[in-house]
């Protein structure tokens, strides 16, 4: 019998997905496969673009695009459950970056958003232009810098996240907007706050991203 129950839990255990714990410097480059969607079904899932970064040959990146309908697919986000996911307060990241370019015609109200034990809770606005170039952009994640959105402690979320969404949305809201859009996202970046960051360039103790 006791055998028996050992199997059974082990047979669940292997079925359950496996989340990464999120670390500081941890990099996302697109250079293989991916595990960002952005619902089901959805006509235009994200997709690598190859040599569409910002390096040019070689360099790939994400392209996410939304039909701005009333169905699958209107809304301009991709989410992740598994890379981006863990203990952001303890892994010492209170900063996000992430190069993006818009390849659409409206300038778009770029946000990060978080689920966990706390609710959602979403970055505040980083704009990127109408057919913009590569932008590199910072988006601040301290529980102080986050604005809810229906969530109750952000504390809590950023202790256990369980799903990053990258979204536009002008408005305060995890869901994304629906617009016909499409941007492309390169070298995601878990980071210490700016400030942080940019002692350790002047002093030469930046330590390399991991590539993932």
């Amino acid at each position: 019998m006791k055998a028996t129950l050992r199997c059974l839990l082990a047979a669940v255990c292997l079925t359950l997905p496996l989340r990464a714990a999120v670390t500081l410097g941890q990099l996302e480059n697109f250079s293989g496969i991916h595990e960002w969607s952005s619902g089901d079904p959805n006509p235009n899932p994200p997709v690598i673009v190859a040599d569409s970064g910002p390096l040019g040959v070689g360099d790939h990146s994400l392209r996410v695009t939304s039909n701005g309908g009333s169905g699958p697919g209107g809304r301009l986000i991709g989410f992740n459950e598994t890379l981006w996911t863990g203990d952001y307060t303890a892994a010492g990241i209170f900063s996000l970056a992430a190069d993006l370019r818009n390849t659409g015609t409206t300038t778009l109200s770029m946000r990060l958003a978080f689920n966990g034990p706390g609710g959602w809770f979403v970055t505040p606005v980083a704009q990127v232009t109408a057919f913009s170039g590569w932008m590199t952009r910072i988006f601040d994640i301290c529980p102080v810098a986050l604005v809810s959105a229906g969530g109750s402690s952000a504390v809590g979320t950023l202790a256990s996240a369980s799903e990053l969404r990258i979204l536009h949305s002008a408005g305060v809201d995890f869901r994304g907007a629906r617009v016909s859009s499409s941007f492309l996202v390169d070298n995601v970046r878990a980071i210490p706050e700016p400030s942080t960051v940019l002692v350790l360039c002047l002093t030469g103790c930046l330590p390399l991203f991991r590539k993932r």
